[in-house]
C-alpha cells in the first residue's frame, strides 16, 4: 500500500474509534476520507461492509440484554422511525445519483449548526418520541444518510432531544444505520463487484481498522457519564456541520446546477 493508503487506513480508525464512543460517525468521516480519492460513489461503496460489521457490534452497546433481546426491544418501540429511515435511504440514493451534492452538504451543515446552537441555550429543543416525529425525522434522516453517507446528524438530533440514554442512542441509531446501509449494498452493489484488488485491499484494510477502532471506542464510552455523552455528540455534530458547509462551498463553486448531466 501507498502512503496516503495507510493514512486513509489511520483516519478510518479514528472515525471508528470516535463512532465507538459517540454511536455515529464512521460513515461520514471515511467517506469523506475517501472521496478525496475516489468518486462519492465509490467512496460510499467502500465503507457500506466495514460500516455494517461496526453497527451490528453496537447493538451490543447495552450489557443487560443479548443482541437479539435488544433488537427485539428497540424495533417494537422504534419501528417507526427505523421504517421511515428505511423508505428515506431508497430515495436518498437516487438523490446521489441524479442531485447535486453541494445542495445536500448545505442543508445538511445549516441545520446542524442552528440545532447544535439551539442545544445550547438555557431551553433547547425538545421532542417526544412518538409516531409522527419518528416518521418525520426519520424520512429526513434516510434521505440525506442514503444521499450522503451523513444519516447520522439528523439522527443523533431527534434522539438527544428526545432526552433518551447514551445506551438506547447509540443502538437505536445503529440499528437505523443497519437499514441505510442495507439499502444502499442493494443498490450500489454493481458498483461494489466491479471494485478492482488495489481497492479491495482497501476494503479489508478499512475493516480491520475500523473494527479496532470501534472496540477501542467502545470501552471508552462505558466510562463516559450522560453529560459528556451529550456533549461529545454535540461537539462531533459541530465539527460535521462546519465540514458539510465547507464541502458545499467547494462543490458548488465547481458546479451550481441543481441537477447532475
Amino acid at each position: 500500500m501507498t502512503q496516503a493508503e495507510w493514512i486513509v487506513l489511520c483516519l478510518c480508525a479514528v472515525a471508528a474509534l470516535l463512532h465507538g464512543l459517540s454511536g455515529f460517525g464512521f460513515p461520514m468521516m471515511s467517506t469523506a476520507v475517501l472521496s478525496s480519492q475516489y468518486p462519492l460513489s465509490l467512496a460510499v461503496t467502500l465503507v457500506i461492509f466495514p460500516c455494517l460489521l461496526l453497527n451490528l457490534l453496537m447493538l451490543n452497546a447495552d450489557p443487560r440484554h443479548s443482541l437479539l433481546q435488544s433488537i427485539r426491544y428497540y424495533l417494537k418501540h422504534y419501528w417507526p422511525l427505523i421504517l421511515s429511515s428505511l423508505i428515506g435511504s431508497l430515495l436518498g440514493v437516487k438523490l446521489l445519483l441524479w442531485l447535486n451534492e453541494g445542495y445536500l452538504k448545505l442543508l445538511l451543515g445549516t441545520v446542524i449548526i442552528f440545532y447544535v446552537l439551539d442545544q445550547l441555550r438555557s431551553k433547547p429543543f425538545q421532542s417526544n418520541p412518538h409516531i409522527l416525529s419518528m416518521v418525520c425525522f426519520g424520512l429526513l434522516a434516510g434521505v440525506i444518510g442514503g444521499a450522503t453517507n451523513a444519516m447520522a446528524p439528523f439522527l443523533m438530533m431527534y434522539l438527544l432531544s428526545s432526552q433518551l440514554s447514551k445506551t438506547d442512542i447509540v443502538i437505536i441509531s445503529n440499528l437505523n444505520f443497519i437499514v441505510s446501509k442495507l439499502i444502499q449494498l442493494l443498490l450500489l452493489f454493481p458498483i461494489l463487484i466491479q471494485i478492482n484488488p488495489q481497492q479491495q485491499s482497501i476494503l479489508i484494510g478499512i475493516t480491520i481498522f475500523a473494527l479496532i477502532g470501534v472496540w477501542i471506542g467502545g470501552k471508552i464510552r462505558h466510562r463516559l457519564s450522560q453529560r459528556h455523552f451529550k456533549f461529545l455528540v454535540l461537539g462531533l455534530l459541530m465539527v460535521l456541520g462546519i465540514q458539510a458547509l465547507w464541502q458545499s462551498t467547494a462543490l458548488l463553486q465547481h458546479s451550481n446546477h441543481l441537477f447532475l448531466n
